[in-house]
């Protein structure tokens, strides 16, 4: 007899709580190395940043859906799945580390200032950084949700004590050096958990990796497209305006893309729970979990925005300095559609665990060739204002679009189920208890 699931919402507090360390150390390491650095040091760091994120994105294969879709359903064991995944990590992960090089060769204006050296140790952090992400879904797909969240709390965390040791040392290169050192360190860790505590054995069918290719890569396409629409911006300002405006758009995103935070946290848990459900024909669960996951991202975005906007006005030319005034504009420009965007999310974990990933690829293709020709008309023309208004608009069209994919995949609209009741006001009244308890539960 299987156990029964562990409860979605530990889960999500869980997740909330790792992004919440992340989100903190995450922006202090952008403060620290803006105020040693400058705004064009803070430019070029976030350069290095997003090699990394965009080549874990373009790299994944889609690998970490398909391990939480199989293992969920329980056909692909855990411990199986995670040593095919540590293996895939290393040879997709070398060859994705060569390709980032090639493309600063290549392109060395996109590139924030950062030398090919430089850029060669953010790029060839990448096995470490898809090791403990591969091995994170795995152990989310198992319900061992502290597997899920470590690695990226403890990578973020030693980034900001190492970032800030050799950005004030080396400069620039010690703080490239300290992205690759936090990305080894996750992976290590992450290593040695899955090895302890995935040894179990389980049910797994032939093929497993080929089926998880399967199914990712059609949420992969997505996946692969969307990175366009989230960081291409950053190496066509670079390339157009410079490492100062770079800088002070790359503040602006770190603020308002903390809203994502527990949105994102909860379709974390939401996809394999969903996947769960579908495997098992409990359809009236499913749809219970799927409208409270959406009304209390509704409720969690509102709140955050008014939060966010806020803190752009009051704190960011305080903390990061007058260097940064421009960011606040920046910022509340991205705001709205950041806000959009966090709701979609919830919304296409849904759709991918009822086992419709193509969807998520029928909007990135629409998306993406829109926001790619207003990155070319705005930016240029407005440099780092125009890099904000077209992210904002080009998430304002995936809400729309996830808004059309979910009616399709569920066959009602999701509007009506957006808005907050009284029941999810209750929720969060009960939630403080439960926290302590599972606490407790941690501690024995």
């Amino acid at each position: 007899m299987s156990a029964a699931p562990r409860p979605l919402t530990g889960g999500a507090v869980m997740g909330a709580a790792s992004r919440a360390i992340v989100a903190v150390t995450g922006a202090l390491t952008t403060i620290a190395i803006a105020r040693v650095l400058g705004a064009d040091g803070a430019g070029a760091f976030a350069i290095a940043l997003t090699i990394v994120y965009v080549l874990l994105v373009l790299t994944t294969l889609g690998v970490e859906h398909g391990i939480a879709y199989y293992v969920s359903g329980g056909s692909w064991s855990p411990a199986a799945a995670f040593r095919t995944s540590q293996l895939v990590a290393v040879g997709v992960g070398l060859i994705g580390a060569a390709a980032g090089v090639l493309a600063r060769l290549a392109f060395p204006s996109a590139f924030g200032g950062l030398s090919v050296g430089e850029c060669a140790l953010a790029a060839f952090s990448l096995p470490f950084a898809l090791s403990w992400f591969y091995g994170s879904f795995v152990a989310l797909a198992d319900d061992h949700y502290e597997g899920y969240v470590l690695p990226p709390a403890l990578q973020s965390a030693a980034l900001l004590v190492l970032g800030l040791v050799l950005a004030l040392t080396v400069g620039l290169t010690g703080a490239v050096v300290a992205v690759l050192v936090s990305q080894v360190l996750a992976a290590a860790v992450t290593h040695v958990w899955g090895r302890r505590r995935l040894s179990g054995g389980g049910r797994t069918e032939p093929g497993q990796l080929r089926r998880a290719l399967t199914f990712g890569i059609k949420g992969y396409g997505a996946n692969a497209l969307q990175v366009l629409n989230y960081r291409v911006d950053f190496f066509v300002l670079s390339a157009v305006a410079g490492a100062v405006a770079l800088g002070q758009y790359s503040v602006a995103v770190a603020v308002t893309t903390v809203l994502w935070l527990l949105p994102q946290a909860l379709g974390d848990v939401l996809f394999p729970r969903v996947a769960t459900l579908s495997a098992s024909g409990e359809e009236g669960h499913r749809a219970f979990v799927e409208a409270k996951s959406l009304r209390h991202t509704t409720l969690i975005v509102l709140v955050s925005a008014v939060a966010i906007a806020a803190a752009l006005v009051l704190l960011v030319v305080p903390i990061y300095g007058p260097e940064f005034q421009e960011s606040v504009e920046l910022g509340l420009i991205r705001l709205p559609g950041v806000a959009l965007i966090g709701i979609a999310g919830t919304l296409s974990a849904s759709v991918v665990g009822r086992g419709f990933p193509q969807y998520s690829l029928y909007s990135a293709l629409i998306v993406t060739p829109v926001t790619l020709a207003l990155y070319a008309l705005l930016i240029p023309a407005y440099d780092a204002t125009g890099a904000a208004l077209a992210s904002c608009l080009s998430f304002g069209l995936s809400f729309l679009l996830a808004l059309f994919f979910y009616r399709r995949a569920t066959g009602h609209g999701a509007l009506r189920l957006m808005w907050p009741t009284r029941s999810e006001l209750e929720d969060y009244r009960t939630l403080l208890p439960k926290i302590r308890e599972w606490a407790a539960g941690l501690r024995r």
